[in-house]
C-alpha cells in the first residue's frame, strides 16, 4: 500500500529527474567541448538550482550564467544543444511510436518538454537566465553578481512552481501532442 502510494505521488519525479540530468550534464559537456575545455570537470560546474527547477517545475534558468571562457559562445551552443536534444527525442518517439502512458513515451516527452522550455525561457535577457550573458558578462566575476544570480535562481524556482507560465508554446506540450505521446 505504502509503495504504491509513494510511486503514484512521486511518479513524475522518476521521469523528470533522469531527464533533467541528461539535459543539463550533456549540455555542460557539449559547451565545454565547444569552448575547448576538453579536460574540464562537468560536475564541478553543474548547477543544482537549475537541476532542482528543471526536475520540479519543468523549466529553470540554464545555469550557464557564471564566469567562464567565451560565455556568449557557450550560451549559443548551449541553446543549439537543447534543440538537438529535442530533435533526437522527437525522432526517437516518431520512429518508435510508443503507447502514450508507457515509459518509452514518457521519458522522451520529458526530454522534449524540459529541453524546449529551457530553450525558450533562457532567451529572457535578465539574470538568472542565460541570455543575460549578452549584457552582464563583464560583471560575472563579481561576488555580488553571483549572489544576486543565486537569489534570483531560487526566486525563479518558486515563480515557476505556479501554473501561469504553463502554456503549450513554453512547455513544449505541442511536441507531445504532435508526436501522439500525450
Amino acid at each position: 500500500m505504502f509503495w504504491q502510494q509513494f510511486t503514484e505521488e512521486a511518479g513524475e519525479l522518476f521521469i523528470s529527474i533522469p531527464a533533467a540530468l541528461v539535459i543539463l550534464l550533456s549540455r555542460e559537456w557539449y559547451c565545454a567541448q565547444i569552448a575547448g575545455e576538453r579536460g574540464s570537470d562537468i560536475l564541478a560546474r553543474f548547477s543544482l538550482l537549475s537541476f532542482a527547477g528543471l526536475s520540479l517545475n519543468g523549466t529553470a534558468p540554464g545555469g550557464l550564467l557564471r564566469e567562464c571562457n567565451m560565455p556568449l559562445l557557450r550560451f549559443l551552443h548551449g541553446q543549439l544543444w537543447l534543440l538537438i536534444l529535442v530533435g533526437i527525442a522527437a525522432v526517437y518517439a516518431w520512429l518508435k511510436s510508443p503507447l502514450p502512458e508507457s515509459f518509452a513515451a514518457r521519458f522522451p516527452l520529458a526530454i522534449i518538454m524540459q529541453s524546449w522550455s529551457l530553450f525558450v525561457v533562457n532567451w529572457i535577457p535578465l539574470p538568472p537566465f542565460d541570455a543575460a550573458l549578452f549584457y552582464f558578462s563583464p560583471y560575472l566575476q563579481w561576488r555580488f553578481f553571483t549572489a544576486l544570480t543565486t537569489l534570483l535562481s531560487l526566486l525563479s524556482i518558486v515563480v515557476f512552481a505556479y501554473g501561469f507560465w504553463r502554456v503549450p508554446l513554453v512547455t513544449g506540450k505541442f511536441w507531445g501532442q504532435w508526436l501522439k505521446l500525450i
